[in-house]
């Protein structure tokens, strides 16, 4: 059993990182609607039959590994989506702690947000060829990449907690917009973090088709990460949430 680690250093991490790309960080505002922001996709189905170039991502060993440790280790909490919408809140608080903020899962949290940044600055220094998209706020990144697993295996209540532990103070330039939904009442985006003087969306954890080859109108968890409207259309996925029959096309990358 690795030794206890805090969420605080994360947390503010993904502050410094994130003014250091966007201005004006300073306190934070949310809200359960949907506001008048621009939507870069409406329809993400258009994407699944454009002949556009597969993309080959291979992370490092130490990397996958990690990655297998982590599904492994939630795999062994049984809960399903239902078995914590029917808890009590003190019943579902105590199940969250056990299994999120465990010494066991912030050491592997701690371990692959390491070896991630290790990874990317790599990258960027031009010691490896990169074999994915660059990402702008890699601790945001990582908060959304735990988010759609725990969104996958134990459902949105589970993963809103997630997040609201990693973001609880954004900055007065920025909106949190949670469980946005479809006509229908299906959440379609769990969380949108949107730059106030623009209204241009810079976050996104969302439920929904993304482009694979050969295409699927199956729905997947996946995030958007980016400054501009033509980054927030590329889509982070997990390889492990994609049947192996369906690969990335140039617009999706699958860790």
């Amino acid at each position: 059993m690795r030794s206890y680690l805090k969420v605080v250093p994360l947390f503010l991490s993904l502050l410094l990182l994130l003014s250091a790309v966007l201005p004006g960080f300073a306190s934070a505002s949310s809200s359960d609607n949907v506001s008048s922001e621009p939507e870069y996709i409406q329809d993400e189905s258009t994407y699944l039959n454009e002949d556009s170039e597969l993309v080959d991502e291979e992370l490092p060993t130490e990397i996958i590994e990690l990655e297998e440790e982590i599904n492994h280790y939630l795999d062994e909490f049984e809960y399903t989506e239902q078995d914590f919408e029917n808890m009590s809140e003190e019943e579902f608080e105590k199940a969250y702690e056990d299994i999120y903020l465990s010494s066991e899962f912030l050491s592997l949290e701690e371990e692959y947000n390491k070896e991630f940044a290790e990874y990317e600055a790599e990258q960027e220094a031009g010691m490896m060829k990169p074999m994915i998209a660059p990402i702008l706020i890699p601790i945001a990144a990582a908060a959304g990449r735990f988010a759609i697993q725990a969104a996958a295996k134990h459902g949105t209540k589970v993963a809103s907690k997630y997040l609201k532990n990693k973001l609880k103070k954004v900055g007065k330039n920025y909106t949190l917009i949670w469980n946005a939904k479809n006509k229908n009442g299906k959440i379609t985006s769990l969380l949108k973090i949107q730059y106030k003087p623009t209204k241009q969306i810079i976050f996104r954890v969302d439920n929904g088709t993304i482009p694979l080859k050969p295409g699927s109108s199956s729905w997947y968890w996946h995030y958007h990460i980016g400054n501009t409207a033509t980054k927030m259309k590329h889509h982070y996925s997990l390889r492990a949430l994609v049947p192996s029959k369906h690969k990335p096309t140039s617009q999706t990358t699958l860790y």
